[in-house]
């Protein structure tokens, strides 16, 4: 494994930790550690498992390859009148792995689905803006996780908002403060919630 990819998804998940502290975990020297860095080494598996003991973590083997994801180009997630395009049109970019672990989702699942989509509007700013490309985690009947953005159905027409859950109601709320909170019967029938933003390409290489 790439060291410096190693070291950028130790940053991700706010581990603490210098050169010298891993040189000493997996029995190297200092300037051997710093020669990797330097020189865009790699770590064996064996050190890498010293690292999962010493942190009592999981590293994922991936780091450092890239994730294919589905991205629909005129599917648009509104952000603000409600207005959007539904189209079968499909293409499948590739992300850096590293990228996708370190600035997007630390802990990618083999287990869910994830797509991207384009943002419209405005009543998300100054979070997401019109032309973002929106990572979505696809729903799978989980709690809503309270302000958290989510790309749903509402009446035909696609949003993303933040949503909070509230008794039986659901609160869609904009970051933009020109638009006011709106709230929704959570039972009602033509809510549905496509799936959690987790992240965006806007400047991810």
């Amino acid at each position: 494994m790439d060291i410096k990819v190693l070291f950028e998804y130790l940053e991700s998940q706010e581990i603490e930790f210098t050169q010298t502290g891993i040189a000493n975990i997996v029995g190297m020297t200092r300037a051997g550690i710093s020669h990797k860095v330097n020189n865009n080494g790699e770590l064996t598996e064996e050190h890498i498992r010293k690292i999962e003991s010493h942190y009592a973590i999981d590293i994922p083997r991936e780091l450092g390859s890239d994730i294919e994801l589905d991205y629909y180009p005129e599917v648009f997630g509104s952000c603000g009148s409600g207005a959007f395009v539904l189209s079968e049109t499909r293409e499948r970019i590739s992300v850096p792995r590293k990228s996708f672990l370190t600035r997007v989702i630390p802990n990618v699942s083999n287990f869910k689905k994830y797509s991207v989509i384009n943002a419209v509007g405005d009543s998300m700013s100054p979070t997401l803006f019109e032309g973002d490309k929106l990572i979505v985690e696809h729903f799978d009947g989980a709690q809503i996780k309270d302000n958290k953005i989510y790309v749903f159905c509402y009446d035909n027409e696609i949003f993303v908002k933040r949503l909070v859950k509230n008794i039986t109601q659901v609160v869609i709320k904009s970051d933009n403060t020109l638009y006011d909170p709106i709230k929704i019967d959570g039972k009602d029938p033509s809510f549905m919630i496509i799936g959690e933003i987790v992240g965006m390409l806007r400047d991810m290489s």
